[in-house]
């Protein structure tokens, strides 16, 4: 079977496992594993950020961002599709007492004049806004690039507003591979949190960045959620070696890309199909039902996909789909999705 659910499915290969074999190992609760310190101080420089802080899960690094930024019942301005409010279990509401408020936006890049608009409004009879979250990339949407420009925008309606900027960046080297003059993310964030374990093929972790003040403060909420780890460097080094052979995920830009240009696009039972130029397809259909039978169909030939939401099916490529496979998913796609089965 061919696993095209998420990235996150993706197995530790043999180099990364030697990599874990090597590590040197210590104590990180006492900041003593210098598998983990290297592995900070190497994304945090390479980012431009002051520090980095190793945490379990980009979940983990989202929240403990919110829970610094803001205090119980101030707000978070985000995108209505984002991650951090709907795919978090409602953490923010559990852990920060923060709620969330909606702008308007296209792809994860939002509405300046909306963003503006509100913000204005809060300053009057409403909650205090604190914190501006976005995403990149923009997983609602099918995996879309914003913009740097448009980031560095943000960044400077946050400061302007006394804003904290907050960056969920899980994906987000799928971004920075495509526009490599957008790696100083240090420059405009407050936050930053991304995913060793999707895309980047790592089997668990996530960075969390920011100043060092930010870095203290968000060690302390790690233990407070049970994040404190001891000889964390045998996942630390798998990590490592994710960050440093990252130019894969290009690869797997191009198999979506090939697969997307050839389907067969006419005629067929999905309303439409969406790439964003990453390592994501969404395919669209006008019920759940027919979403259903393209599901079960593309199982039926050795391709397990994935619903985003109940009428939207998503196939997200990776560092263990080979290329060779591309005309197998070709294939069954347009056998899965024939109006005439």
């Amino acid at each position: 079977m061919i696993d095209l659910r998420s990235d996150t499915v993706t197995k530790p290969s043999k180099e990364m496992l030697e990599k874990v074999l090597e590590a040197e190992l210590g104590d990180d609760e006492y900041k003593e594993d210098p598998t983990v310190n290297s592995l900070e101080d190497y994304c945090s420089e390479l980012m431009g950020f002051e520090s980095g802080l190793f945490v379990t899960s980009g979940l983990m690094g989202n929240q403990i961002s919110l829970l610094i930024h803001s205090n119980p019942g101030e707000e978070v301005i985000t995108t209505k599709d984002s991650h951090i409010k709907n795919y978090e279990h409602g953490a923010a509401a559990f852990l920060s007492r923060t709620q969330f408020r909606d702008i308007e936006s296209t792809s994860g890049v939002y509405d300046l004049d909306s963003l503006s608009e509100t913000i204005k409004e809060s300053k009057v009879n409403k909650p205090l806004i604190k914190v501006l979250a976005s995403e990149n990339t923009h997983l609602a949407s099918g995996g879309s690039i914003l913009p740097f420009e448009h980031i560095k925008t943000l960044s400077e309606i946050s400061k302007s507003n006394g804003l904290k900027f907050h960056m969920d960046g899980a994906r987000i080297w799928h971004a920075i591979l495509t526009d490599p003059q957008s790696i100083e993310y240090g420059k405009y964030c407050d936050s930053l949190t991304f995913c060793f374990s999707k895309g980047l093929g790592a089997p668990i972790g996530s960075m969390l960045m920011g100043d060092k003040n930010f870095i203290n403060e968000a060690r302390e909420y790690r233990k407070k959620l049970g994040g404190g780890m001891r000889q964390v460097g045998i996942i630390a080094s798998a990590a490592r070696y994710a960050i440093e052979n990252r130019d894969h995920l290009l690869e797997d830009h191009k198999k979506a890309s090939d697969v997307n240009n050839s389907i067969e696009k006419d005629n067929r039972s999905f309303h439409t199909a969406s790439y964003k130029g990453t390592n994501m397809l969404f395919f669209s259909f006008d019920t759940p039902d027919s979403a259903e039978i393209f599901r079960k169909k593309l199982e039926e030939n050795n391709i397990i996909s994935g619903f985003i939401k109940k009428d939207i099916i998503r196939l997200v490529f990776h560092k263990d789909v080979s290329i060779n496979e591309v005309n197998s998913i070709v294939e069954a796609i347009n056998y899965s999705s024939s109006i005439d089965i």
